[in-house]
């Protein structure tokens, strides 16, 4: 019996009942034996009296239920079926077992648990730009961690908005809490990059948060623009006119910052228009300032602008000019053609549009605008400020018009024939403006056969 008896028995009893008996029973805690077999129990002695005597105790055993091999019980269920358990509080569990008598006493788990999930988007994410190769990302804790500590965030960039091929980096230190950033280095200047954040948890990684702006291209200050030149436009009038940097930094170029002042260091206590600065488009490449004082010599200087910030300042060549009436410009659109006489040709042109230095007053991405008009006067200064008083037409049969076969003749207004030339000769013609100041520079020269 002690080999079969393993786990011992349970023993309880009822009684006494209307006949002052008593109701013993007995469970055996080992498993069946098999092919149904049981255990039995049989009177092994009697030696119970009653009271006074009377009548004979009397002791039956009798099988109650049949022994059973139960195979090991497990599974697990999801409570409460509907949810209403609050995320990241924990919760301590047991189980019971119930057969037809009733619930066994309860196995509690080992250690209490939380309801989890994986945690939501990082908050206030925002991109800036650190240097010409690294982007800077802020962010904070997302707003529900899922019910368990964050752990960790994963940092993503890709130069495309879906993020195929995309690197990334994580942040594990988190002492001190949020806002968190992060620098990522190694891109490539003015490149757009897109960035976005994710939190994790225990239970992984959360949906990712894009960074507003949702890209950046890493930049820096622009190199300050090349090739500034400084013009004499009249005795009111100074013009600069400018190339592109050389490097934009990465980023595209905002605007140009035209500055004067009449001291070199740009130091003075003078008041406009005699000093100041003028921010123009990006598209400009020269500007003309007015209002100026022929008795004062002027400093210039540009600047190029990106989202970075200004360029180290470029001062013009030359460094400095003093207001005074010009020379005209060239005149334009000289056009020759054959005469209705024999021995004719006739000329057009229009006055001149860009001043003798050749700077245009105003020129936006390849067109140039008429100079301004000087305060009180009605005519475009690229007549040096001074009235064209007439234009000088150049002739000859040679195209580098040297030689004695050549004319000079001068004209008021903007057409001319000139006459007395040999028919069906070939003739190279050009024009001149000229003012009190003097004469201006020829305009390129046309070539024509005479009638």
């Amino acid at each position: 019996l002690s080999l079969a008896v393993q786990k011992g028995v349970l023993v309880d009893r009822d009684g006494p009942n209307p006949d002052n008996g008593f109701i013993w029973r007995v469970t055996f805690l080992d498993n069946a034996y098999p092919d149904g077999s049981n255990f039995l129990l049989r009177v092994y002695t009697n030696t119970l009296t009653t009271f006074g005597g009377q009548g004979t105790p009397q002791v039956s055993t009798s099988l109650m239920t049949a022994g059973k091999t139960f195979s090991s019980c497990f599974g697990s269920v999801i409570v409460p079926s509907f949810g209403g358990l609050v995320k990241g509080l924990e919760y301590y569990g047991r189980v019971s077992a119930r057969n037809s008598e009733g619930y066994s006493l309860p196995m509690q788990a080992t250690m209490p648990l939380a309801p989890m999930v994986i945690p939501g988007a990082p908050t206030g994410v925002a991109l800036d730009v650190v240097s010409a190769t690294e982007l800077r990302v802020i962010f904070g804790s997302p707003s529900d961690n899922g019910g368990d500590s964050i752990s960790q965030y994963l940092i993503e960039w890709s130069t495309t908005q879906d993020f195929m091929h995309a690197e990334s980096t994580t942040l594990d230190y988190l002492v001190g809490g949020s806002p968190f950033f992060k620098i990522i280095s190694g891109l490539r200047t003015g490149i757009c990059y897109y960035v976005r954040v994710s939190a994790k948890n225990s239970q992984g990684y959360g949906i990712s948060q894009v960074a507003t702006p949702a890209s950046l291209n890493p930049h820096q200050r622009p190199s300050p623009p090349t090739n500034v030149k400084l013009g004499i436009t009249s005795s009111t009038m100074l013009t600069i006119g400018w190339d592109a940097p050389f490097s934009d930094g990465g980023d595209s170029i905002s605007k140009y910052r035209i500055e004067w002042d009449t001291r070199q260091k740009f130091t003075s206590l003078s008041y406009p228009p005699n000093r100041g600065y003028i921010d123009v488009a990006a598209s400009f490449r020269s500007h003309t300032l007015q209002l100026l004082s022929s008795e004062k010599s002027y400093f210039l200087r540009i600047h190029a602008v990106n989202s970075a910030g200004s360029s180290t300042p470029q001062l013009t060549n030359p460094d400095r000019a003093v207001p005074s009436l010009q020379m005209p410009g060239v005149p334009y659109s000289v056009v020759a053609s054959p005469g209705t006489a024999i021995g004719t040709v006739e000329v057009s042109w229009q006055r001149p549009r860009v001043p003798h230095h050749g700077i245009p007053c105003f020129e936006v991405e390849g067109i140039i605008s008429e100079c301004p008009t000087p305060y009180g006067g009605s005519i475009p200064a690229s007549d040096g400020g001074d009235d064209i008083i007439e234009y000088e037409i150049e002739i000859s049969n040679r195209p580098d018009f040297l030689g004695s076969d050549g004319l000079r003749k001068t004209y008021v207004g903007y057409h001319a024939v000139i006459n007395d030339l040999y028919p069906q000769r070939t003739y190279f013609v050009r024009v001149l403006a000229r003012n009190s100041v003097g004469s201006g520079k020829y305009s390129n020269s046309v070539q024509v056969i005479a009638t």
